[in-house]
């Protein structure tokens, strides 16, 4: 994908978020989480990231220089987490919340763009393995164009905590990307609609979704008293307010997915109880293909499965592999094994792969195929069940 199509994407997002309010934020929790540290690692758990080198009154002062006054002070505390781990590039950032729109704060020039997002360039591959039960995972790997990756750490005013994976090149210009750690701070703006774009996440309560799209027009719901969210935009939704499979489903059952500008989508939901749901949309109906205790995984590709009346096999080579995996293996993976499956099904079109533990609360991610080389991201477990 070139970078005018991703802009065109941008422009989506910030017109629906406009039209739809997406400021309003929601899913009141029995109590509000405690405050998330920024963990970062290398194959360890790590420590906390320390801020962004130019801390939070050089954002401040810099934002000032450049005419943007009033900032609110999340928004200065976010973007001074901003870190550079390697040159692919991979970032990490801490968002406090509430959420705060880029275009509240500065004015977004529309210039006119194409849309090349459509079809099937992506080819993205999920599994959950959930045969051993003291060691649930979810792992998926997303295919596309060269997409540097925000791993983005989600400390909302309301819901679970969470982390997350988001491509930049949908936020930020190509001329700015490999230099966002000494960027201007105006030019990290556009890094608060992250939490909008979201790919695939795992929350505090250990549950974790990623999407693949599907290569024809499925038809999301249109019930009437449903409110419209943006079918990334709902992962993100699905993470801040559920802490079983079960309680995503219901949160999706009261929502109506709306296109930010991609293909439509089917979901893979997982969670450390042992329970997966891969979530399906056909002719405005929502479908769910749940694991079962004698089949404890459950996966997808770019395909609907919905649509196979049962015999997947055959439409993808990708899925055909992880499934003789997983039932080889009765869902029983390891991380490092799950991530071997990973590398067995990618692509040269696989940007990165991600295996979460849904038990430890640990993101294991590969970029560019570099499969010897895993950067490890931890969540704190929950202090207190709420």
């Amino acid at each position: 994908m070139n970078q005018v199509s991703r802009w065109w994407i941008t422009g989506a997002i910030i017109a629906f978020c406009l039209t739809f309010g997406i400021l309003l934020e929601m899913h009141p929790t029995d109590g509000a989480p405690p405050s998330l540290p920024l963990r970062k690692g290398h194959v360890e758990n790590g420590t906390e990231s320390a801020p962004r080198a130019s801390g939070e009154q050089a954002v401040r002062d810099e934002l000032e220089a450049a005419g943007i006054a009033d900032v609110p002070e999340n928004v200065i505390e976010t973007l001074s987490t901003l870190e550079k781990l390697d040159d692919y590039p991979i970032y990490t950032m801490r968002y406090v919340g509430p959420y705060v729109h880029a275009s509240d704060l500065a004015s977004v020039t529309d210039t006119e763009r194409e849309d090349a997002f459509l079809g099937s360039g992506w080819a993205c591959s999920l599994f959950a393995a959930l045969g051993n039960a003291e060691q649930p995972l979810l792992g998926r790997n997303f295919d596309w164009h060269h997409s540097p990756i925000l791993v983005l750490f989600l400390e909302p005013d309301v819901g679970y905590r969470s982390i997350m994976s988001i491509d930049i090149a949908y936020l930020v210009g190509e001329e700015t990307i490999d230099r966002l750690d000494t960027a201007p701070a105006e030019d990290l703006l556009p890094l608060l609609d992250a939490p909008f774009l979201t790919f695939d996440g795992m929350n505090e309560k250990g549950v974790a979704i990623g999407m693949a799209s599907v290569d024809y027009e499925c038809g999301y719901p249109t019930h009437p008293e449903n409110r419209e969210v943006g079918d990334l935009r709902l992962m993100r939704e699905v993470l801040e307010s559920s802490a079983t499979v079960e309680e995503a489903i219901a949160f999706l059952e009261g929502i109506n997915p709306v296109s930010q500008g991609g293909p439509n989508t089917h979901y893979l939901i997982a969670d450390r109880t042992s329970a997966a749901a891969l979530i399906e949309y056909h002719e405005g109906e929502m479908h769910v293909l749940r694991s079962t205790a004698e089949e404890p995984w459950q996966l997808g590709t770019n395909f609907p499965v919905v649509l196979t009346e049962g015999t997947p096999a055959g439409r993808c080579w990708r899925y055909d592999r992880i499934a003789r995996a997983l039932q080889e293996s009765v869902g029983d993976l390891a991380p490092a094994d799950a991530m071997s499956l990973l590398q067995a099904v990618s692509t040269d079109m696989t940007q990165w792969s991600i295996v979460y533990d849904l038990a430890d609360l640990t993101m294991n991610l590969v970029v560019d195929r570099q499969y010897g080389d895993i950067h490890t991201f931890s969540l704190p477990k929950t202090i207190n069940q709420h």
